[in-house]
């Protein structure tokens, strides 16, 4: 009996990971999954977005509609999968959007997919809180990304951020 082993890409730094990976379950179709680190991208944007409102956790969020969107101009279908599909352990603060079936995709287009989620998600970011920097053309490998992101953080950011806004107190 012979073992074909699963075709995987992969897209990973200390701020985030992308993977997509042939199905096991669904043969000539893929699994996409992506997650962050929220504590990696505080000292990018702590105190830039509202109350309850975490720039990181929604340009995750927000990856998954782009890259529904970017498969379906392209006549590609893409599935809803419970729960995240990740099989890697991250720490405290990591962060999992469920994953995407992606069907009948070629090679040649999740490598394209690839570039395109790891993009779209620091920019997505960027856009909710500092729409002030752009994203360096071109593509960025992993480590290439993290030294940008790395570049962005604010060493005190906790001390930096503007003050909570603070309801008005009635004249005495």
């Amino acid at each position: 009996m012979a073992i074909k082993a699963a075709v995987s890409w992969e897209y990973k730094n200390d701020f985030f990971a992308i993977s997509i990976r042939e199905s096991e379950q669904h043969p000539g179709n893929y699994v996409f999954s992506s997650g962050l680190s929220l504590p990696k991208f505080n000292p990018i944007i702590y105190g830039r977005t509202g109350i309850c409102s975490n720039a990181a956790f929604k340009g995750l969020q927000q990856l998954r509609a782009d890259v529904s969107y970017f498969a379906l101009q392209r006549g590609i279908v893409t599935r809803n999968i419970h729960p995240p599909a990740s099989k890697t352990r991250h720490s405290h603060g990591w962060y999992e959007e469920d994953a995407l079936l992606i069907e009948n995709a070629s090679p040649e287009f999740i490598e394209e997919l690839l570039t395109f989620s790891s993009r779209n998600l620091v920019q997505t970011i960027l856009t909710a809180s500092h729409p002030d920097i752009a994203m360096p053309a071109g593509y960025l490998d992993p480590k290439a990304m993290q030294r940008f992101l790395d570049s962005l953080g604010v060493p005190n950011y906790r001390e930096a951020a503007p003050p909570p806004i603070a309801k008005p107190q009635a004249a005495a």
